[in-house]
């Protein structure tokens, strides 16, 4: 995805600290920023506040250049007490890992409540020609579905009633947990989806976190869910237009540990930790 648009921006009173540390304030103009009418655990209003807060303070500490193409390719998270308010204020800063540098975000609420904490590792396509590279990719790929014709599950079921339509088909029959799902610019985009957006140019960590979020809820039906936390790891684009798999292949312990596939890749793996609400 594109780094941002010059005109919108959703962090203000960005403040850089003598520890390479920034602070920020958010915004909750909900004209502007539809999702934060979401719970702030929901995992599109989490990945939504991680893409504008981790690039606009890497654009402050020099970080991002903003014409550039990036991509996220990791990133865990983990919430707060479920009682928490929204988005307030946070603190973008670098910790190292298993010998590893990243970024990390920590979000509260108005009460200084910790909402929620993210790591995320990503590149910066700094040389390559993401857009023709990218052009190359689509043409080579199959032909769009046409989303008529797709059997969506009732979003009832899925965990999306109120919020957006069903971006998966109902869990097939088998031995394990697996269905189909289906994202185009008609069901994934505004006005069709209110609280998800992008470049438009691929599936992007948002859409896949909330397919994975409506997987979880097929596999534990009747059940009222909250997301404590989450893990996921890109190593392929998944492109809009086109049919892609969900498989689950481990669960216990309140999680639900799946694979994204699509035209016999594996592009995506997602854990999400949840709690009964």
């Amino acid at each position: 995805m594109s780094n941002i648009h010059p005109d919108k921006q959703f962090t203000y009173d960005r403040v850089m600290h003598g520890d390479g540390s920034i602070s920020f304030r958010c915004s909750t103009d909900q004209d502007a920023w539809p999702w934060l009418a979401l719970h702030p655990h929901h995992p599109i209003a989490v990945q939504n506040l991680q893409f504008w807060a981790s690039v606009e303070c890497g654009m402050e500490s020099g970080a991002f250049d903003g014409t550039k193409w990036t991509a996220l390719t990791w990133t865990r998270w983990s919430c707060g007490m479920a009682d928490v308010g929204g988005f307030a204020r946070g603190v973008s800063d670098a910790v190292t890992e298993d010998g590893k540098l990243m970024s990390r975000l920590t979000l509260f609420d108005a009460h200084d409540r910790e909402i929620c904490s993210m790591l995320s590792k990503g590149v910066e396509f700094r040389t390559r020609d993401f857009e023709a590279w990218r052009a190359k990719a689509k043409q080579n790929g199959a032909d769009a579905l046409d989303i008529s014709k797709f059997a969506f599950a009732a979003p009832e079921a899925v965990g999306s009633a109120g919020i957006g339509p069903a971006l998966i088909a109902p869990l097939h029959s088998g031995k394990t947990p697996a269905t189909t799902g289906l994202m185009t610019m008609d069901n994934a985009f505004p006005p069709a989806h209110p609280y998800m957006s992008g470049s438009g140019d691929h599936v992007n960590a948002t859409h896949l976190a909330e397919a994975a979020h409506q997987f979880l809820h097929l596999t534990q039906p009747e059940r009222p869910l909250r997301i404590t936390g989450g893990e996921m790891r890109f190593t392929s684009y998944v492109e809009l237009g086109q049919p892609f798999q969900v498989e689950q292949v481990d669960t216990g312990g309140g999680s639900v540990t799946a694979i994204v596939r699509q035209g016999g890749r594996d592009c995506t793996h997602i854990r999400l930790t949840f709690a009964s609400n």
